[in-house]
Order: structure tokens, then C-alpha cells, then sequence
């Protein structure tokens, strides 16, 4: 997968909010996976915490990505996360090794 952008995030639920967070996540997987230059979308839940989510995108392109980045429906997260995030997401830039 040369030439991908993959973006991994890892989040914190708040204890009152973790099913708002995986519903808000799992929208934000099913829009993502149908925009042009997605090749992977998942999200996951820590097998011992189930408060902590990773999530894990493959990209064709960096144009793609940010692209995905930009869109309105994922600014509104952004700006709304606080919500339902625990801290905030740390996140990973990953190359292809």
C-alpha cells in the first residue's frame, strides 16, 4: 500500500456518553467508507476497556483525506466531540513500511 495515507485515533469515552460515542463513530465509518479514495474505515473497542476506541483509516491519496477531513459532517464532530471524548483523541500518522 505505497503511496496511502492511513490516519489511526484512539479515544476515551466518557462513562455516561460510550454509546453516543460508537454511534457517532459508526456513522462517521459507513459516510467514510463511501467517499472516493477510502480503502479501509474501521472502528474498534479496546478488548479490556470498553470505554476506549481505535479507529484505523486507509486513504488513496493525502487529497482524499483531507477532503474526508473537511467535510462538513466531520468538522461537526470535531467540534462536537468534547461531548463525548474523555480527554481528547490522540492520533497516528502511519507510512506503509
Amino acid at each position: 500500500m505505497s503511496g496511502t495515507y492511513t490516519l489511526v485515533g484512539i479515544a476515551r469515552a466518557k462513562s455516561h456518553r460510550r454509546e453516543a460515542l460508537v454511534s457517532q463513530l459508526t456513522t462517521l465509518q459507513t459516510r467514510g467508507l463511501k467517499e472516493p479514495g477510502c480503502l479501509d474505515y474501521h472502528v474498534g473497542q479496546d478488548a479490556e476497556d470498553a470505554r476506549v476506541f481505535v479507529i484505523y483509516m486507509v486513504w488513496d491519496s493525502k487529497g482524499a483525506l483531507e477532503s474526508h477531513l473537511n467535510r462538513p459532517y466531520m468538522r461537526d464532530f470535531h467540534a462536537s466531540r468534547q461531548e463525548f471524548v474523555e480527554g481528547d483523541f490522540s492520533f497516528r500518522w502511519l507510512n506503509a513500511a
